[in-house]
């Protein structure tokens, strides 16, 4: 759900002069397989060995007793063969032309996400400093 709202905020989102990256532990293959299915056009960019929610520190390892619920519907292990069990914490990060991050949302309960207008809100703060 998460990409398919991005999508439509895509253009606007570039017609402020930013870019949008999906970036995951999958392999591309299964990167590819949503991306198709939502018909998605933003770019993916690939953290196989898990160096960038390492970098974030939004790394989260789902604990064990947790692990067989997920094996039943095909878990992390098949999709994210380099970090396993290990998972990205569902965040979004705005980052400006420095580096420096302008925005930010981060929360395990993958339910909650930064809406496309707080993204488009910061991106619009960064350009009228620019």
């Amino acid at each position: 759900m998460e990409l398919q709202v991005l999508q439509q905020a895509y253009a606007a989102i570039q017609a402020l002069g930013a870019q949008v990256f999906f970036i995951g532990p999958e392999t591309r293959d299964n990167a590819l397989k949503l991306m198709d299915k939502q018909k998605a056009t933003i770019p993916l960019l690939q953290d196989l060995d898990g160096a960038v929610m390492e970098a974030y520190k939004i790394a989260f390892t789902i604990p064990e007793y947790l692990q067989n619920g997920y094996k039943m519907f095909g878990g992390f292990p098949d999709a994210n063969p380099e970090t396993g069990w290990r998972i990205p914490v569902p965040a979004t990060f705005v980052v400006d032309q420095k580096g420096a991050i302008r925005g930010r949302h981060v929360d395990a309960d993958y339910t909650y996400r930064m809406e496309p207008a707080e993204i488009l809100a910061v991106l619009k703060e960064i350009v009228s400093e620019g």
